[in-house]
């Protein structure tokens, strides 16, 4: 297994260093430099002209260097170990733990055959401490012509697990990992749709999910198993989110190997444009800077509509994993997910059906990490893109959080669980 796996790694990790240098643009011209440094579908599209952008040298702060946090994994080392259904237990009971700050598996071992789990798990313990959220976001369908279609969003996001305990908020829902809510504010024909989410930290309870429908005026019940289609039909499902959102227990996992890949970050993330503001209540908002996001916005483009545009690409090291979904009635047969070896988040995923065909595929366009104080890294440094392609219909859905001072991109804010209850989602629709 050993040598097979090693194979597999060389083989992934060929990348020829060539001619691409700093300060270089990736395009139609020299695609083939970003041949093994890029996932086929993403480098076709730099073939094709699709998308073009600059490749940058720069320097990621690492969320392990801050001394609380680092704390913290010294603390988790060798403390957890995985249950036969995939969750987090501790190596002294068996039991699940009550409370998991920071990398529940900070050393990850490519011959451990538990380590594709381990590290989707460091992923989500990545995405608690960020902290809650409320955000505004636009959401565009983009097609060969432009834009076909938007929406506002209004999002709130509360975690119960990754937070350091002076940001844990004592509300005593213990059986919870996350909830989420949303509110569709325009076009009129979809405002007022709103959506509340429960994940629960049982591996056997599936995600409680209602909709309040305006034109019903009532709340239904919707199935969890359907998190995987389009959302209100895009090509972005529940289970994207800020990159991979499915209940870790619902995939079998497999490592696939190790990469060096060009990843999109935002770039006012690196050159400092965006503002830090601690807000009142507690927490911080990002003033996210404006102009265009992607392609058919700028005048004259040549590329791809959908291409993300105030981005740049850096190389970074990564885990390449692969989910295949138990469930049999799930829209893909496997995703190819690939996480960043420091930070444990995403960046490139590509789903295949059922037959082993590339469907769809997921840019979680990264940001850079705001060091606000020790134990509170964290925020969206610019104004970053999310962007989910369907390779079939040759189209794409983007999202985006909205620019301006007093729109809300706030993290690590207080948030009370009454917001997240069947009240206040019909509140909320009227």
């Amino acid at each position: 297994m050993r040598v097979r796996f090693l194979a597999v790694a060389a083989w992934l990790a060929a990348a020829p260093l060539a001619a691409l240098e700093p300060g270089d643009y990736l395009d139609q011209s020299n695609w083939r430099e970003a041949e093994g440094l890029l996932p086929a579908e993403f480098l076709a599209a730099y073939e094709r002209g699709d998308f073009r952008h600059q490749v940058r040298d720069g320097a990621i702060d690492k969320i392990a260097e801050d001394p609380v946090f680092k704390a913290a994994l010294d603390a988790n080392r060798g403390r957890f170990d995985l249950s036969d259904d995939g969750s987090i237990v501790e190596n002294a009971t068996g039991q699940p733990p009550s409370y998991v700050y920071a990398w529940p598996f900070p050393d990850i071992d490519a011959d451990d055959p538990k380590a594709a789990i381990k590290i989707v798990w460091n992923y989500f313990h990545t995405m608690f401490y960020g902290g809650n959220s409320h955000y505004r976001a636009d959401l565009l369908w983009v097609s060969r012509r432009g834009l076909d279609r938007s929406i506002e969003v209004d999002s709130f996001v509360k975690y119960y697990q990754g937070q350091h305990p002076r940001f844990r908020e004592g509300d005593g829902h213990d059986e919870l990992l996350s909830q989420s809510l949303s509110e569709v504010l325009h076009p009129a024909d979809v405002a007022g749709v709103v959506s509340l989410s429960h994940r629960y930290r049982d591996p056997t309870r599936r995600d409680s999910i209602w909709t309040y429908v305006p034109a019903m005026r009532r709340v239904r019940q919707v199935s969890p198993a359907n998190r995987s289609d389009g959302f209100l039909g895009s090509d972005l499902s529940q289970d994207d989110g800020p990159y991979f959102d499915g209940k870790v227990q619902d995939f079998e996992w497999k490592l696939v190997g190790e990469q060096d890949l060009l990843v999109l970050f935002d770039r006012p993330s690196f050159d400092r444009e965006a503002e830090l503001e601690r807000l009142p209540g507690g927490g911080w908002r990002m003033e996210i800077p404006g102009g265009a996001r992607v392609g058919y916005q700028v005048p004259n483009w040549q590329g791809a509509p959908w291409c993300p545009v105030q981005e740049i690409l850096i190389r970074r090291p990564h885990w390449v994993v692969e989910a295949t979904p138990k469930d049999p009635y799930y829209l893909y047969g496997k995703l190819i997910l690939r996480f960043d070896k420091d930070l444990f988040l995403g960046s490139y995923s590509s789903k295949y059906d059922w037959k082993g065909k590339l469907m769809m595929s997921y840019s979680a366009v990264r940001t850079n990490i705001v060091r606000a104080a020790p134990g509170e890294l964290w925020g969206w440094a610019g104004g970053a893109v999310a962007l989910a392609v369907n390779w079939n219909l040759d189209r794409a859905t983007t999202a985006g959080i909205v620019a301006g001072k007093n729109v809300p991109a706030d993290s690590r804010i207080p948030l009370s669980p009454d917001r997240f209850s069947l009240q206040s989602l019909t509140r909320r629709g009227r």
